[in-house]
């Protein structure tokens, strides 16, 4: 049973890691930073503003730089990672039979 949870682990990671790379393949590298604008309750990229630097958005009001942060892809990545390094010790160890 762990093996088959092992492989379907091996495969759910394989379409994040796709995912992830498909992301940064086929989109333009620049331009992914977002600002947000609170008074629209509206979040844009790089490229849909006139000039970012303004710091306006097509409305007319303020708008912040959103900071990057950890995304569901990441940890579901990591806990693939945690998961397959689990198993292959518990099989490297013998503590489940192969």
């Amino acid at each position: 049973m762990l093996i088959g949870a092992t492989l379907l682990c091996l495969l759910v990671l394989l379409v994040l890691v796709a995912d992830r790379a498909g992301g940064r393949l086929w989109h333009a590298s620049g331009g992914h930073a977002f600002y947000r604008c609170d008074a629209c309750d509206l979040r844009y990229q790089r490229r849909e503003l006139a000039d970012p630097r303004l710091q306006v958005c097509p409305a007319g009001h303020y708008i912040v730089e959103e900071p990057h942060s950890a995304t569901a892809g990441n940890v579901a990545i990591f806990a693939c990672f945690g998961f397959l390094a689990v198993a292959l010790l518990l099989f490297v160890s013998g503590v489940v039979p192969q």
